[in-house]
């Protein structure tokens, strides 16, 4: 309770004190449930009692508005503040206040008639109007005492007081709450862009193609031609690039720790280089900002990346930027410095030096494909010869041979220096590619502010507006087109996307939509209106969005807007996200990519997931052989889920393990401290644990490990360092606790967040267990392999493995896996030097070992942080020590 005048509802205090103890409370509660709770400030609280839907009296003391709230630090002190174009309505409770039910009608008057922000004391007899016109039962008289706030005990006696009253008169009165509430989604934004779809009936071509029963079979466009992007990408990451830019619906299937982010950032980098704007949306900021960091480590920028939202760290600088377009007069040089570009150039040399750029990429890609095809015939040509040369022979003819191929293999270019130069080809063609977007978009930007000056100055007042009511009607006011010519990527989440663009048909070429499997089909209607061309990103083996909505209202609503010939399941809003939708619409295959390197996990977090969720199709490229110990760690309790929910031995457990490991790294610092998070599939057990964290550690212990704990809903699209699984359940559990628990999408999320190790902490035994649940093939799982790990021996019957691996050893070379199994597929010869993996691939000697990766495959396990020296038989055999010293000058360069 602020038991004080209201100050910061009224305007007089920007921010109000807060004691210590309280704020430092409220801010740990907040760093362990980032995700799910908000600080919220309540005002002007409805008291009394009301009857229930099953006739029992229950107390009310609800919020009439309510307004996003900051607890910031300035030296010693905490201070509170309200960001008052956050203001909103508590619907629910006018629900309650409205006998036959709140119509549309009453909402708008709500909308337009209560303040928008500020509630100074000259806005409370309107306030007191809309009570008296619309909630006959509520009594607003004692609003008059604004903005002195009742304290706890007056809230108390005014409720007390209205017990022994008439049944149903109820109270408004002056009252502030602060809380840490559930967060919740605003969804009355979405509703009103819904309604505008309706009245318009003009729909984009993506909408058409989703919500048409029998669409017209779209043909890719064929005028597509493939954008410069400067990173090196999968074959997956190719086709999804391409389906982007041909058709209006493409799918991204991302598996845990896939390169998601990495992927759309990359996608939106291609069709900025391409001069087409992009939109992308998710549920959450922690995953916008994500994508936001994944674009700027393509581009080493970020000013061409809009951060909509109430983002001020991202705001401030934007403003100085245009400030700086707007008035400075060399704004070539500005630009050229800002993008950490070098070189001084008019706007004359800059278009020559993009000329000059597309025509030397051209010739790099004419190049590579040259350097391509003669490592292929190189490799061709050395499994024929390591075939002859492995083999004894005799006599004059296989002498003569065996001369002429040693001459061969001396002028010929060694197939290790052809990979060495498609590496430098690489690395060359993504410095150049760099250079030649950040040209393109300085000229770009250019050509907006000396054609469109005035709109990027209406558009900076408009970001610089309190109201984003105010902003959208500054910004409807500009040609939006030159906006985005300026600042073609927009990142949002979704439930600001309302607040922050135009709502206009097709206004961006592209929108992504993030985290799709979470999304319900309805939020997701808006942002496909905006977009020419939309792309879906998620993970069928994911987490879907919880609805409560009844199946029987789904069909009353289906029946009174006349779709009972549609099928049910295209309007399933509880059972279907927008991902499932997408799915059943797309006409080719395509559309759909998976996304299949897995860079996150360990292989032994990852493997079980792998095998039961994607049909072992992912390639983990983070495989490595001494990383296998104590990944995975087993944690038998013998601990009792209580009638309450939780576990108490488990938890404990928990918490003493998670400060053994913050006491050990008290020393290091945020950025390299080890990042913990805490999971248990059942809501008792996380919030016992939520408490005994705050208890036990300090903010600055919890925001340096980023120290979070949550369920699976938590945890989609987070991971950390070191995970922490809570079970809960016993031998006693209800059987429906068991059945959560095994739901495929919960296990699979649980078991996903960890990079380098998970605990597991168990009061069952495994015999207890239902042996076709996956909690028991999982835990089963974990057995067998410690059991196959012991029992495992490589056997080597290669001949040229062998000699390889012992002239290695004699020069010190101490750890080396042979036939070790990395990003999908077989490394003929790993080994470990000063921290870095290396990896050889022996080629043209007969057996398991003789064929060459290829180029493609070489690409791919450079994305795996692992280079490869090609090492054909034939220079071992006839070169041995000069080969041995370029092998050498590999290893340690």
């Amino acid at each position: 309770m602020i038991e004080r005048r209201e100050e910061l509802l009224t305007g007089d205090a920007p921010i109000i004190p807060l004691e210590d103890e309280v704020a430092a409370n409220i801010r740990k509660k907040l760093e362990v449930y980032q995700k799910e709770k908000e600080l919220l400030y309540a005002a002007f609280f409805v008291c009394g009692y009301y009857t229930n839907s099953n006739g029992e009296q229950k107390r009310l003391c609800s919020p009439l508005v309510y307004y996003s709230a900051e607890i910031e630090q300035r030296e010693d002190f905490f201070y509170l503040s309200v960001k008052p174009d956050s203001r909103k309505i508590n619907y629910p409770l006018v629900n309650l206040l409205t006998e036959t039910g709140a119509n549309d009608q009453l909402y708008d008057h709500l909308h337009d008639r209560l303040p928008h922000d500020l509630i100074p004391f000259d806005k409370i007899a309107g306030i007191i109007e809309l009570c008296n016109t619309f909630f006959h039962q509520v009594d607003a008289q004692l609003l008059y005492g604004y903005p002195d706030n009742l304290s706890l005990t007056e809230v108390k006696k005014v409720i007390s007081g209205l017990k022994r009253s008439k049944k149903g008169d109820l109270k408004l009165v002056p009252a502030s709450m602060l809380g840490v509430v559930p967060k919740s989604s605003n969804t009355r934004g979405v509703l009103n862009e819904l309604k505008e779809m309706i009245t318009s009936q003009e729909y984009s071509i993506p909408l058409q193609h989703m919500l048409d029963e029998n669409p017209v079979i779209s043909s890719a466009s064929h005028n597509y031609s493939k954008g410069r992007i400067p990173v090196i990408l999968s074959e997956a990451q190719q086709v999804i690039l391409k389906s982007g830019a041909e058709h209006p619906m493409t799918m991204i299937v991302g598996p845990p720790g896939t390169g998601k982010s990495y992927t759309i950032g990359a996608l939106a980098v291609e069709h900025m280089s391409r001069g087409e704007s992009v939109l992308i949306a998710s549920r959450t900021d922690e995953a916008v900002d994500v994508i936001i960091s994944k674009v700027a480590g393509q581009l080493g920028i970020d000013r061409c990346v809009i951060r909509g939202g109430r983002k001020r760290r991202y705001l401030t600088p934007l403003m100085r930027f245009l400030k700086t377009l707007l008035t400075r007069a060399n704004k070539l040089k500005y630009l050229m410095d800002e993008f950490g570009m070098t070189g001084r150039m008019d706007e004359i040399q800059l278009s020559e030096r993009i000329k000059e750029l597309e025509e030397e990429l051209r010739l790099l890609d004419d190049n590579t494909r040259v350097l391509e095809d003669h490592f292929i015939l190189e490799v061709e040509n050395e499994m024929r010869w390591g075939d002859y040369l492995s083999k004894k022979r005799e006599g004059l003819w296989h002498w003569l041979k065996t001369e002429y191929l040693d001459l061969r293999n001396k002028y010929q270019t060694p197939v290790w220096a052809l990979s060495e130069k498609l590496g430098k080809a690489d690395a060359q063609k993504i410095d150049q590619t760099l250079e030649l977007i950040k040209l393109k978009y300085v000229y770009q930007i250019l050509q907006v502010v000396k054609h469109n000056w005035n709109e990027i100055k209406v558009f900076r007042e408009g970001l610089g507006l309190a109201s984003d009511t105010e902003t959208l009607k500054l910004f409807s006011t500009i040609d939006f087109n030159a906006i985005l010519k300026a600042f073609p990527i927009w990142a949002v989440k979704m439930a600001d996307v309302k607040d922050v663009l135009p709502f206009k048909k097709e206004m961006f070429d592209v929108v992504i939509i993030d985290e799709a499997t979470q999304c319900d089909i309805a939020s997701c209607l808006p942002l496909m209106q905006r977009a020419k061309r939309v792309v879906f990103a998620g993970d069928p083996s994911q987490l879907r969005h919880v609805s409560f909505l009844s199946t029987e209202l789904q069909n009353i609503f289906r029946e009174k807007h006349g779709l009972g010939d549609i099928n049910p399941e295209h309007l399933n809003y509880r059972g279907k996200s927008i991902l499932d939708l997408v799915m059943s619409k797309l006409q080719s295959g395509e559309q759909i990519a998976m996304l299949d390197e897995h860079f996150r996990s360990v292989e032994p977090i990852i493997e079980f997931s792998n095998q039961h969720f994607y049909d072992n199709n992912l390639h983990i490229m983070t495989s490595r052989p001494d990383h296998q110990p104590d990944s995975l760690v087993v944690e038998f309790c013998k601990g009792k889920r209580e009638k309450r929910g939780y576990n108490e031995k488990e938890a404990k457990l928990i918490i003493e393990r998670v400060r053994k490991l913050i006491d050990d790294e008290v020393s290091l610092e945020a950025g390299i401290a080890t990042s913990i998070g805490i999971l248990s599939p059942f809501r008792g057990q996380v919030d016992y644990l939520g408490d005994l964290l705050v208890e036990a550690f300090s903010i600055g212990e919890i925001e340096k490990h980023q120290l979070r704990v949550g369920t699976a809903y938590s945890f989609q699209g987070e991971e950390r360092d070191i995970m922490h699984l809570s079970f809960t359940v016993d031998k006693n559990t209800h059987h429906s606790a068991f059945i959560h628990l095994n739901k495929e999408d919960v296990f699979n999320v649980s078991i996903t967040r960890a990079r380098q190790r998970q605990y597991l902490y168990l009061s069952i035994e495994p015999e207890e267990l239902k042996k076709e649940s996956l909690f028991s093939q999982y835990i089963q799982s974990i057995n067998e392999k410690r059991l196959r790990e012991k029992t495992e021996k490589i056997e080597q019957h290669d001949r040229f493995l062998e000699e390889v691996s012992e002239a290695l050893a004699q020069e010190g070379i101490e750890e080396m896996w042979p036939n070790y199994q990395v990003a999908g597929m077989s490394m003929d010869l790993l080994l470990k030097k000063d921290n870095k993996y290396i990896g050889i691939d022996l080629i043209g000697y007969p057996g398991e070992y003789e064929a060459a990766y290829g180029v493609e495959r070489y690409r791919i396990l450079h994305r795996a942080g692992i280079q490869v020296f090609p090492l054909p038989y034939s220079d071992w055999h006839f070169e041995r020590q000069e080969t041995l010293k370029v092998l050498f000058g590999f290893i340690l360069k």
